[in-house]
């Protein structure tokens, strides 16, 4: 549920949505595709730290006022409503409940965090590559989903903090080994046993 003065606007796969470091004067939902958060680091890298599908907000830190905390970036096509920080106030006042569903959010938020730093920046390149994609068909499919659309090799090296050429010589070995069968691009079918074992090591 959300506050009923939303707008609706459209971004093209790249399009950055938001800066860090901005003042936050509007809070964004997600309605359809797929956004990238990236910080950048003191040697101007990105690294990608967070992924919100359709039905996250953004922004919430806004409530708070603070500024944006990443620099968003759709992923592919985005249709996003907004809200002003303002009726967001009021949604407090007037409807706890729904509220009550942001804060929830952005507890997820945290929790996806915590994943993140053990998950994805612990153990080598291989694991934790195998760890990224139970993650990816997860939040794209749902829980023991058996496939998944995989992010570009690029996004994915910034996730892991790893080189381009890692990833891809990895992912190979993943497609011979068929724990990645090509479906429809960018759409692969998962050997769900075998990505678990590679997750775990």
């Amino acid at each position: 549920m959300a506050p009923n003065e939303g707008k609706r606007k459209s971004f093209s796969a790249k399009d950055v949505i938001y800066h860090e470091s901005e003042q936050i004067d509007r809070v964004y939902l997600i309605r359809s595709g797929l956004v990238k958060q990236l910080n950048y680091l003191p040697n101007g890298r990105a690294r990608i730290v967070r992924l919100h599908p359709s039905g996250h907000w953004l922004g919430l830190e806004g409530l708070l006022g603070q500024s944006y905390r990443h620099t968003t970036i759709a992923v592919d096509k985005v249709e996003a409503e907004y809200f002003s920080i303002l009726s967001l106030r009021r949604l407090f006042r007037d409807d706890p409940d729904t509220f009550s569903q942001l804060l929830c959010q952005w507890h997820q938020d945290l929790a996806q965090a915590d994943r993140w730093i053990a998950g994805f920046s612990t153990g080598g390149i291989k694991a934790r590559l195998a760890r990224l994609l139970e993650y990816l068909a997860e939040l794209e499919y749902g829980q023991s989903a058996d496939k998944v659309s995989l992010l570009s090799v690029h996004d994915m090296a910034e996730i892991l903090g790893v080189t381009s050429e890692s990833v891809s010589r990895i992912l190979a070995g993943f497609k011979r080994c068929d724990l990645l069968q090509k479906q429809v691009s960018p759409i692969y079918q998962l050997d769900i046993q075998m990505l678990h074992q590679e997750a775990r090591k």
